[in-house]
């Protein structure tokens, strides 16, 4: 709810807050590489540089901790959340035999309504730039739901998340995923395999 509101009043529905426009500024230094992974980011530095008092400013930096941009280290501040190119591949490495799996179990058991469930981009904003909640974020941890395995979704979420924020900036291949729907609409496992390990790709 915290999100949507933040996102709405972010399209020009409401005069932005002081939270909001110190939420906004951060979150475009973090995507632009503006802020160094490496430095410690307080709540102090973050009131003094937009004249604020603490409270927006930590609230700010609260939000953006909860949607994994930051990582919060008590007593020491907020730092950003970075992967390196290594750590992203062994993670998309993994991500690509469960989802495999995924599609394996999904094309056995799930009926089509519950794959067309997959077309998550027909309905989302396109410019989500919380990396919970972007459409490639939703098509994958939706491909795990409807595996039919209980335990596959809680175990893609915080990988998705984590190689989400490294495609933060592009948008979505909807015309791909379409592709992958289709191919499991036709049972044709080989070819959904195939376009997933395509769009699970190593950077």
């Amino acid at each position: 709810i915290i999100i949507n509101h933040y996102r709405k009043r972010e399209q020009g529905f409401m005069k932005e807050s002081l939270t909001e426009k110190i939420y906004i500024q951060l979150r475009n230094k973090i995507l632009d590489g503006e802020i160094n992974p490496r430095e410690f980011i307080s709540e102090s530095q973050v009131a003094a540089e937009y004249s604020v008092s603490k409270a927006p400013a930590k609230q700010a930096l609260h939000i953006l901790t909860e949607q994994g941009y930051l990582v919060s280290y008590p007593r020491k501040g907020y730092m950003v959340c970075a992967y390196s190119v290594e750590e992203i591949n062994r993670i998309q490495e993994i991500r690509r035999c469960l989802e495999s799996l995924c599609i394996h179990l999904a094309i056995r058991d799930a009926t089509d309504e519950q794959i067309r469930s997959l077309r998550v981009y027909e309905n989302m904003d396109k410019q989500n730039l919380d990396p919970r909640n972007t459409i490639n974020a939703k098509f994958h941890i939706r491909l795990a739901e409807i595996s039919g395995n209980e335990f596959l979704p809680e175990t893609l979420k915080p990988l998705v998340h984590k190689a989400s924020m490294s495609y933060i900036k592009g948008r979505p291949d909807i015309d791909h995923f379409e592709k992958i729907v289709q191919a499991m609409l036709a049972r044709d496992e080989e070819s959904a395999v195939c376009l997933l390990r395509e769009d699970v790709r190593d950077l």
